[in-house]
């Protein structure tokens, strides 16, 4: 029996050039040192045996008749290399190894190099007869009992447990993984912030890999969900600072309640491809950051289309790096009355160059996988679908390849769809049609950090909601959700403008641009450059759904309110006018959104009335504002 885990890290930038250092000074003898490039996790789950594989760069890694030593205090343990290719090695784990934090080194004769320190968590495994014709096996236990009945899949074959908590699979292992559906009732163990579901597989259908999971019981029938849109972090524009505030925002609420199950599920691009290799800045960074910077928390993860290799080419290579990583790129997990299921709707094109290009479409692999997968689940249960890209545009109109096939599983169960990816907030209710629910959400990073970064404090999406994610409590299979803004109260539902106060001219907002910018930023901002004097006022109401309730008075009159395609003004100073006044020009992906569907406008009868401006949401969560008249705009009143 073999078992091998892969390690291999993405991004060559981060790889740990153990080489590096002062320069001597002139005629110091200095100790020969090892030339090593090495990558290495912070954690390694295994066990004595396994055979685990790391990679390296520029040939700069152990050479034959090295070995690994792991040190801990004055003690070592040595562990075999078992082979050595051209960009990667492999060692396997001395049966000495227990878990705890070791410094990874490698000895070359009398020279001894460290790499850097990795925490070891190391299984115990009871014995299991392996099964002719099966290559995938294992055992899911909790407090030393085998758990039957939970469902274990490759991504392509789904079987169950036993009544002794053991699985057989017959694998091509063409997706490299295999991994459990967490039952209702249980939590897999936590490695930092990722939950252990998954293991990944060597690709070799001729080698039988065993891989065990323990689950903890825990009641979480009721439970919150924290739902996060993009991220993008990069080490650029001030965003792990920026990143910090949310971070602390979140840890509040969790704080808040800690009476309660909690766990969080991105929604993708956690990270920035092209910065894995322009700022070092890659997965396994993420995951260091998310681990130093989160408690408490589970956090399951969906795939975005920048969490792809770009120099690899290929949809199934772009993602080899995420799987070892992170998680699967699509699989499904079990909380309370909740069955949620991740996809991977980007379909990388990617050359290996650099060139990096996708589509917005599942896969027939996955929508006969999730047929099987919901074989498993009853209809009573609630369905929570994630994926990074939308399933639909903000018209309703399918937006991805085998959204119908989707449609069609989804039939009988009460169903959301979550996606992020364009920075923007609405919601689309197709639950009379065909029982879907589809939330687009915000992003975390809101423009890509870039409003935040020019002025400290106010995030800002595309359509001008403001930075944040969402809270979805979920009582049985019932389930509500409030979006919530990152350094604001949850009452903090709309944003209001007077029309008479603004007038988005370069010389006011881009003074230093030169004429060409100038007439540029006025040109993108064309609805708000010319003065008014028509009394309306405009209401942003970011997580708005035709159920919700808003109501504007003037003097006691109840005023009538019409949508407005417009794009938000305070977007347009807060990011489109900054980067004019840098006579630079803004990227027109992260521009101000065209075909917003949250604003609406009313007219009042005089520019100095008072109004009285009143939001209701589905669940009847309130939000007021005493709109005193004339109201200034700039971008320090609304931060």
């Amino acid at each position: 029996m073999k078992r091998i885990i892969s390690l291999l890290a993405a991004a060559a930038a981060i790889a740990l050039a153990v080489s590096c250092g002062k320069e001597p000074e002139p005629d110091v003898d200095v100790p020969e040192k090892l030339d090593l490039m090495i990558s290495l996790p912070a954690v390694i789950d295994g066990a004595a045996g396994d055979v685990i594989s790391v990679k390296y760069y520029s040939g700069k890694g152990p050479k034959s008749g090295d070995s690994v030593v792991l040190k801990k205090g004055s003690s070592e343990i040595s562990c075999e290399i078992v082979s050595i290719d051209s960009e990667s090695f492999s060692f396997k784990i001395a049966s000495e190894v227990e878990t705890g934090k070791y410094t990874f080194c490698i000895r070359r004769g009398d020279l001894t190099q460290a790499v850097r320190d990795v925490q070891f968590n190391i299984e115990k495994r009871s014995e299991i007869p392996e099964k002719e014709g099966f290559n995938v096996y294992g055992l899911i236990s909790c407090d030393g009992a085998g758990v039957p009945g939970v469902v274990v899949s490759d991504g392509v074959e789904v079987t169950v447990t036993d009544n002794d908590g053991v699985y057989y699979l017959k694998s091509k292992e063409y997706n490299r993984v295999v991994f459990m559906s967490v039952p209702s009732g249980y939590e897999a163990e936590t490695s930092g912030v990722l939950p252990k579901f998954h293991k990944v597989l060597d690709g070799n259908a001729a080698t039988t890999e065993r891989a065990d999971w323990n689950l903890v019981k825990v009641e979480n029938q009721n439970h919150i969900m924290y739902v996060l849109g993009d991220m993008h972090l990069a080490n650029r524009t001030n965003d792990l600072n920026q990143f910090a505030n949310f971070t602390a925002d979140l840890g509040a609420l969790v704080s808040s309640n800690k009476m309660k199950k909690q766990y969080a599920l991105t929604l993708g691009d956690m990270t920035w491809d092209l910065y894995w290799y322009d700022n070092a800045y890659d997965l396994n960074s993420y995951v260091e950051t998310m681990n130093s910077s989160i408690t408490g928390l589970q956090i399951f993860h969906t795939i975005g289309n920048h969490d792809h290799d770009m120099l690899s080419a290929g949809d199934f290579n772009t993602v080899s790096a995420y799987k070892k990583t992170v998680a699967p790129t699509y699989y499904s997990f079990n909380i309370g009355d909740v069955h949620y299921v991740v996809l991977d709707n980007i379909l990388c094109t990617n050359d290996g160059t650099g060139n990096r290009t996708y589509d917005s479409s599942l896969t027939i692999d996955q929508i006969d996988w999730l047929r099987k997968d919901l074989s498993y689940v009853d209809k009573s249960k609630a369905l929570v679908i994630t994926m990074h890209a939308q399933m639909y545009d903000e018209k309703g109109k399918a937006s991805m390849a085998f959204a119908s096939e989707l449609e069609e599983l989804c039939n009988g169960y009460e169903t959301h769809v979550i996606s992020a990816h364009t920075h923007v907030v609405w919601n689309n209710d197709k639950t009379a049609e065909n029982g879907i629910y589809h939330h687009n959400s915000g992003a975390i990073c809101a423009t890509w950090w870039w409003t935040g970064y020019y002025t400290s404090g106010l995030g800002l999406c595309k359509d001008g909601s403001p930075a944040g994610y969402y809270v979805y409590e979920m009582t049985g299979s019932d389930v509500k959700w409030r979006f919530k803004p990152t350094d604001k109260d949850f009452s903090h539902m709309f944003r209001t403008y007077d029309r008479n106060e603004i007038v988005l001219s370069a010389a006011g907002f881009a003074p230093n641009a030169d004429s060409g910018h100038a007439s540029s930023f006025e040109k993108t901002a064309s609805h708000w450059v010319s003065g008014s004097t028509d009394n309306y006022v405009y209401i942003n109401v970011f997580d708005y759904d035709p159920s919700w309730k808003i109501e504007v008075t003037e003097n006691g009159k109840s005023l009538p309110y019409e949508v407005v395609k417009v794009k938000d003004p305070l977007h347009l100073v807060a990011y489109e006018a900054k980067r004019y006044n840098e006579n630079k020009t803004p990227t027109s992906s992260f521009n101000a959104y065209t075909v917003n569907s949250h604003i609406f406008r009313v007219q009042a009868s005089s520019a100095t009335s008072t109004l009285e401006i009143k939001v209701t949401d589905r669940f009847g969560n309130s939000a007021s504002e005493s709109m005193k008249r004339p109201k200034a705009f700039s971008l320090q009143a609304y931060r």
